[in-house]
């Protein structure tokens, strides 16, 4: 494993879990589907800047997500590489988390209020998987 001294079960876990979910929201990203963020992206550009983003932000998702897992086995110095992707898909998150949670067909802002359990789970599962990509993206 990488360096044991900043590993615990729970982490291993979160690392694997979130490793596992930004390779394959990039794989479907490519695949014309995607997560959140692929979502918001599409909500803002249309054509051929959409396109190009979702292609992007698909790549870099698999990027951070292998890279993630792989940290999990080998010793690597990629640390500063994969803490530059993990800025960069917190950032679009962060931007998927307001356009979707709030600004969206289903935002809290245009009628999440009225499934409000609803939206809170949303949200939550938004926040957990930001959480995570702080967490590891201040420890890598």
């Amino acid at each position: 494993m990488a360096d044991s001294s900043k590993m615990s079960i729970g982490r291993i876990v979160l690392q694997l879990a979130v490793g596992l979910m930004l390779s394959v929201a990039g794989i479907w990203a490519l695949q014309g589907g995607g997560d959140a963020a692929a979502d918001a992206i599409r909500s803002i550009f249309d054509g051929n800047v959409e396109s190009i983003l979702v292609i992007v932000l698909g790549i870099i998702e698999v990027v951070a997500g292998v890279l993630l897992i792989v940290g999990l086995f080998l010793p690597t110095s990629l640390g500063a590489f994969n803490s530059i992707l993990l800025l960069v898909v917190m950032i679009v998150w962060i931007c998927a988390i307001v356009l979707i949670d709030f600004l969206g067909g289903h935002g809290l802002f245009n009628g999440g209020a009225k499934h409000f359990l609803s939206w809170c789970y949303q949200f939550a599962d938004h926040l957990i998987v930001l959480g995570a990509l702080i967490l590891l993206q201040s420890r890598s």
